[in-house]
């Protein structure tokens, strides 16, 4: 079976790079790097070489060095795709025909295998269709998927086209919206307190005018979700 096309995006707006890396990973690439200095693309290039480099081209007039690189080094011979603010809106477009190509192969693969073993899962789970762990969710940490258990999660912030995921003793960082994080979290425990927080209600110790406290850590409290809140809660 294809794998994913391996992409590192060179961009010196972060924000703007974790926007494109969101369109492609819901077109199908794996980025495997974000760099805002292309002397760390660089070093990122001698450990592993991706399949295609995103270079933002306000720094095709620096000594970057990366067009160098892949000219004269076969071991660094990934193509180089220059992009602006105006060019990044629609990326697809500028991707190479045979790397399109290669991931139209990957999704009719992974189709066909699905229906090729549908019949041997409904047999497996007559009663339930989907085996989901309800407990926990995994997520994407420096190239592997790391489980958290759903309890040890106290609250998740917005920032950006970020979210921050606040757990028991870490801090995960993810590249996506609070919205999409909403979308996906279909536990009852969390709600969205304010447009930039999700709380786990378990974990909440007071509760203020406009605001929550989850472990001496205050959080605002929207006024049209207040009476949310109380719907979930027992209150004396």
């Amino acid at each position: 079976m294809a794998t994913q096309e391996k992409i590192i995006i060179v961009e010196k707006d972060i924000p703007m790079a974790a926007r494109i890396s969101l369109h492609l990973n819901r077109l199908g690439y794996n980025i495997t790097g974000i760099f805002s200095r292309a002397k760390d693309a660089l070093h990122f290039l001698e450990q592993e070489v991706p399949d295609l480099i995103l270079l933002d081209d306000q720094l095709k007039g620096q000594l970057n060095g990366i067009e160098l690189a892949t000219a004269d080094d076969n071991k660094l011979s990934s193509p180089v795709i220059y992009f602006n603010k105006r060019t990044a809106e629609t990326i697809d477009k500028m991707l190479p025909v045979s790397l399109k190509r290669r991931r139209r192969n990957l999704k009719r693969e992974i189709e066909d295998s699905l229906e090729i073993s549908s019949g041997a899962v409904k047999n497996i789970y007559a009663k339930n269709e989907h085996c989901i762990l309800q407990d926990r969710i995994f997520i994407r940490h420096r190239e592997k998927m790391i489980k958290i258990s759903l309890d040890d999660i106290r609250y998740i912030e917005a920032d950006r086209n970020y979210c921050k995921v606040y757990c028991k003793e870490k801090r995960y960082l993810l590249v996506t919206t609070l919205k999409e994080v909403d979308e996906k979290l279909s536990d009852n425990r969390f709600l969205r307190i304010h447009r930039s927080y999700i709380a786990n209600i378990a974990h909440i110790d007071e509760i203020g005018g406009n605001h929550v406290v989850i472990y001496n850590h205050s959080l605002p409290l929207s006024k049209n979700m207040r009476p949310e809140l109380f719907k979930h809660l027992q209150v004396i």
